[in-house]
């Protein structure tokens, strides 16, 4: 199925340089690109192999790109959008939490527990994209091409757990601001680290658990420094791809038009690739069911509970809209609302 999937796509990136072809002869252009972290199937079976052969080979050799890694570049994920302000690269991937730093609107993707299934992540997606982009094109001179979701953003945790009320008093790995509002609300204490620091943090004792994608967790090999797998699904760490607005103003109309529709179609597979990776992830990391693509490992896996979605539903409305809401602003909201809050059918507001 896979296999297929890919020969589908490159047949449709071919058939999009074709109908470039037909118009003016596309620019010739080499592209400085920072992907995403090296040590996940998202990168390395779908990001890296469109920049590094099916970008070059659908637009006959004309355009290519130098690309590297986040972790291979030193990168924690938060500094791209202000690498690509600076133009010293011309497309950059990152995390869209981790731009919450500076402007809380980003977390509005990725409020813990709001969202959990692929299906409504990709509504809300659609429904955030122009906001997404302009405050991108007003702040970092960037222009927002693709954003797609990791697969479902779960526990790993050390030592037994049986639900939800077990995790207070435990130091939880967090990437977000939602994701500590969560961990405060069980009781366990949030510990902020990027994806490189997770694993030594769970092998010296900084963290008994972490949250992270069923597949990349497994990828990273977090099952060998954890042995509880707790599938409630706490987020979708989305992700974002963006060219410096410049850079992208610069190019003409046919080239414009070939890499928009190219990347339409990357982002498709991007989530294609979540959907097969989000049961898949499960398997390998409990050994048990199909493991195609993962590294087969013998974590339990802790069974979620009514009690424990109840829970964490109580916790959405009561604690992680209004947190969010009061930090993001009257306007912010409102923004949200319209968009987001519309296609799923929730209202933020602060408390």
């Amino acid at each position: 199925m896979r296999k297929l999937r890919t020969t589908l796509l490159s047949l449709a990136f071919a058939a999009a340089a074709m109908g470039a072809a037909h118009g003016e002869e596309l620019q010739e252009l080499r592209l400085k690109v920072i992907g995403g972290w090296s040590n996940v199937t998202m990168t390395t079976v779908v990001e890296q192999p469109f920049w590094q052969r099916t970008l070059p080979e659908i637009s006959g050799g004309r355009i290519t790109a130098d690309f590297n890694s986040l972790d291979t570049l030193g990168l924690k994920g938060d500094e791209t959008l202000r690498l690509l302000k600076l133009k010293i690269a011309d497309i950059v991937t990152g995390p869209v939490s981790f731009v919450a730093g500076d402007f809380k609107l980003y977390d509005g993707l990725d409020l813990s527990g709001a969202i959990l299934d692929l299906g409504s992540m990709r509504k809300a997606v659609d429904a955030y994209r122009p906001v997404i982009d302009k405050n991108m094109q007003e702040n970092f001179n960037a222009h927002l091409l693709m954003m797609w979701p990791s697969p479902p953003q779960v526990l790993f945790c050390k030592g037994e757990i049986k639900g939800v009320a077990d995790l207070a008093g435990k130091k939880i790995r967090t990437f977000n601001q939602t994701l500590s509002d969560f961990v405060e609300a069980v009781g366990g204490t949030p510990v902020n680290l990027s994806f490189a620091e997770v694993v030594p943090a769970l092998q010296n004792g900084t963290a008994d658990c972490g949250v992270t994608g069923t597949g990349p967790g497994n990828s990273a090999k977090w099952w060998e420094v954890t042995d509880h797998l707790f599938p409630l699904v706490l987020g979708w760490s989305p992700y974002f791809s963006a060219v410096n607005l410049d850079s992208w103003n610069q190019l003409d109309e046919p080239t414009r038009n070939f890499l928009t529709d190219a990347f339409a179609k990357l982002e498709d597979e991007m989530w294609a690739h979540v959907g097969a990776a989000a049961t898949e992830g499960i398997n390998c990391n409990t050994g048990v069911g199909e493991c195609k693509t993962g590294i087969k490992a013998d974590m339990k896996l802790v069974d979620v509970s009514d009690a424990d979605k109840a829970l964490l539903a109580g916790m959405v409305t009561e604690t992680i809209l209004p947190r969010w809401a009061s930090r993001c602003g009257e306007a912010c909201v409102a923004e949200w609302n319209g968009t987001v809050g519309k296609a799923l059918g929730f209202e933020a507001g602060a408390k």
